[in-house]
């Protein structure tokens, strides 16, 4: 897995801030004990002292230091002994002055030798999600919300099966494309009239990408193709476009929607088959929905940009009556 380094930069910040905060609260609770309990302060000083009492006797003894080796080891079960009791006289538990980090695999370091840790990697996921929700209502929209009764079950006369049966066959394609998601995973084209759940279902993929922890960008067409006329012209924000670019160029997955709203001009139909093409050939996955017809896609933008979307896509196919409006009708 490729990790985003803004992100991971942000959750290794609040693996440190929790460590941190711990450590002062662990602090705290030190002071507070030792004002009540000096005989606890004396005992934490002379256990501190024990590993170098332990070296000095091996040095001075100047033959085998097992004795005194062990005759310090006694003290010091001897005064953690106390101290335990001392705390839970005072209804305190017996670690109550023991650093525990929140993981116990990498003790809160982040790493597992060289490896990010479990704990890295669930705030890592968690912060993807928070990303993608400040675009998408991935939270109102996911695979368990998804419904198949708004959908016709009579059958299309041209195509042989019902809305239904066509949206049972998408959802179970997107579920599956979800869950078995890589880096290198195949691309999808999802293609029919507004209103039928295109986009509803890119936001279920996206939301559960993410939470398994793979980057995710999402995005218009029009947006997408404002954005690097902004890089050409320079009509804007520069940075925050160029930081927008490579999102898209970079994430795991890139989802565009809308395709074929945007205007078409030749910097439009550049900017997209650039952004298309680089991705295919760096094999990084991308979702495509449109309210285009496959064989209009020549007309739209250019045979290039067609034999990429026809010939690099998995097709999806929409049908039906316009779900939003349904809703409304309910």
């Amino acid at each position: 897995m490729a990790y985003d380094k803004k992100i991971l930069s942000a959750a290794r910040r609040e693996l440190e801030r929790e460590r941190t905060a711990r450590a002062e609260a662990l602090e705290e609770r030190r002071r507070s004990v030792y004002a009540e309990l000096p005989r606890i302060r004396a005992i934490d000083r002379r256990l501190s002292m024990t590993a170098a009492g332990v070296l000095k006797a091996a040095l001075e003894s100047g033959d085998d230091p097992t004795a005194a080796i062990e005759r310090l080891r006694e003290e010091n079960l001897g005064l953690q002994k106390e101290r335990a009791a001392l705390l839970r006289d005072a209804g305190l538990p017996a670690d109550y002055l023991t650093d525990k980090p929140f993981c116990p695999l990498c003790g809160d370091s982040g790493y597992v030798g060289s490896a990010v840790c479990a704990c890295i990697k669930e705030r890592y996921a968690r912060l993807l999600s928070e990303q993608l929700s400040s675009v998408l209502p991935i939270h109102d929209q996911n695979f368990d919300s998804f419904r198949l009764d708004l959908y016709s079950t009579r059958p299309d006369g041209r195509l042989g099966v019902s809305p239904r049966e066509n949206m049972e066959y998408n959802l179970d394609e997107c579920r599956a494309y979800a869950k078995s998601f890589t880096a290198h995973a195949p691309n999808l084209l999802l293609y029919g009239s507004t209103g039928l759940g295109k986009t509803f279902l890119s936001t279920c993929v996206a939301e559960a990408v993410s939470a398994r922890g793979f980057s995710v960008a999402y995005d218009t067409a029009i947006n997408i193709v404002a954005t690097y006329e902004t890089l050409k012209f320079g009509n804007g924000d520069g940075a925050a476009a160029a930081e927008r670019a490579a999102r898209y160029e970079r994430a795991e997955l890139l989802i565009i929607d809308d395709m074929g709203t945007e205007m078409g001009t030749a910097f439009t139909v550049s900017a997209l088959y650039n952004l298309i093409n680089n991705r295919l050939m760096a094999r990084r996955p991308m979702i495509v929905n449109t309210n285009l017809l496959p064989e209009s896609f020549s007309e739209k933008y250019s045979p290039a940009v067609a034999s990429r979307l026809l010939g690099e896509f998995l097709p999806l196919r929409f049908f039906g009556e316009d779900i939003r409006l349904m809703k409304k009708r309910l």
